[in-house]
């Protein structure tokens, strides 16, 4: 792992680091499928394919063989059904809320960066209680790029007032990375999170690996020494 520098903010991906999405998002995807007369997918067979966005879920629950109009109508069924159910089943990953708690008695702030639409993602984060606690909430049409582009980033520390370089960003994909890389930030993987079998997180060029939300703590007391 390399040397920590000084952390002055902490900032997340949403899906597969901070919330266990997967469960309303499966929800949507095998409910939207079954009224186009295809068979569910299971858990294991989806989640890998969350961090790719919803028609990223599709094109996996399809295995590639499908018509566009076909794809176009079960995809825009699918969305429709999760911002129905968009905290239905959603829970926090098992430590993500202990990790906000000392970050604000530590008076670290933190903030969410993701590639979800901000119709999904607002409602999500007032049902969650998450709003209001948030230093700073991008979602993927926040600004005028996604990740892997360290706009997004780029925007959050603005928004905190703070530069990139005092900035960490925790995510559980290699665009998350990236990102966090070209902004100028300390990266961390979230091993935790809806990593594929056959990917290697180790190689992604993360500056760190956490295996669990709770690894994070012992991190930052390491940053903050």
């Amino acid at each position: 792992m390399a040397v920590n520098p000084t952390v002055s903010a902490v900032l997340f991906d949403l899906d597969g680091t901070l919330l266990d999405t997967a469960p309303d998002l499966v929800f949507a995807a095998n409910a939207a499928l079954a009224e186009a007369d295809i068979p569910p997918r299971s858990m294991a067979e989806l989640k890998p394919c969350i961090s790719g966005g919803a028609a990223v879920m599709l094109r996996c629950a399809l295995n590639g063989d499908y018509e566009q109009v076909l794809f176009d109508r079960v995809l825009q069924r699918m969305l429709e059904l999760y911002q129905s159910h968009v905290a239905d089943r959603t829970q926090f990953f098992d430590g993500i809320e202990s990790v906000l708690d000392a970050l604000e008695q530590r008076d670290v702030p933190w903030g969410i960066v993701t590639n979800k639409m901000s119709r999904f993602t607002d409602p999500l984060l007032e049902k969650l209680n998450l709003a209001g606690r948030a230093g700073c909430v991008i979602s993927g049409d926040t600004t005028a790029e996604k990740k892997p582009h360290p706009l997004p980033l780029l925007e959050a520390s603005r928004r905190l007032d703070l530069t990139p370089e005092g900035c960490v960003y925790i995510g559980d994909a290699p665009g998350d990375v990236e990102a966090g890389r070209r902004a100028g930030m300390t990266t961390l993987t979230a091993l935790y999170g809806y990593i594929a079998a056959g990917d290697a997180p180790h190689d992604w060029g993360a500056d760190g690996l956490l295996a669990s939300p709770r690894d994070f703590l012992p991190w930052l007391d390491g940053a903050l020494s």
